[in-house]
């Protein structure tokens, strides 16, 4: 699937990396604006569990895939042959309601520029992570929940999208 990928985006070589490991943590790390893989006993935002025998791939999307499109990408991208996953995280103490407008936006810049690649899938997720700073350095794994909102609803009818908030992430 890396050659469709890089069908859709030529040049993005640069901002994908497979991934062979059982286990992988994210950390989306704010001031070099990208996702860095931590520790699993670091804080981090995102852990991701391959449970098959093939390997995935992690796009760095949010200034490396997508530049600054008006109202935001998602920070990740997740794939392998039959899945694909978009991940934005929010990392703050301040209201979630503010930021929840903002992230479903993001997502759904991001489903309508990857459409052409979006299209060569059927298992479609996108992964809202709402984490609070933790100033004790250490996360908790939270299982993804079914969105509430009525964007679980358009994610689903518009882009055959599964909307769901958490910060674990499963290839099975």
């Amino acid at each position: 699937m890396i050659n469709e990928f890089l069908n859709v985006f030529p040049d993005k070589e640069v901002c994908v990396n497979e991934i062979f490991e059982k286990h992988k943590f994210v950390y989306d790390h704010q001031v070099l604006k990208k996702g860095v893989f931590v520790n699993g006993d670091e804080i981090f935002h995102v852990h991701i569990e391959n449970n098959t025998k093939e390997n995935y791939h992690f796009v760095q999307n949010d200034e490396c895939v997508m530049l600054s499109i008006k109202g935001g990408q998602c920070d990740f991208v997740l794939f392998n042959s039959g899945v694909i996953h978009f991940v934005e995280v929010k990392a703050t103490n301040d209201n979630l309601s503010t930021h929840k407008k903002k992230i479903y936006k993001q997502l759904e810049n991001t489903f309508k520029y990857y459409s052409e690649f979006l299209d060569k899938f059927d298992l479609r997720y996108a992964l809202a992570c709402f984490e609070a700073v933790n100033p004790r350095g250490y996360t908790k794994r939270k299982i993804p929940q079914s969105s509430k909102s009525e964007k679980k609803v358009l994610f689903k009818t518009k882009y055959s999208v599964d909307l769901s908030e958490g910060n674990y992430i499963v290839f099975e």
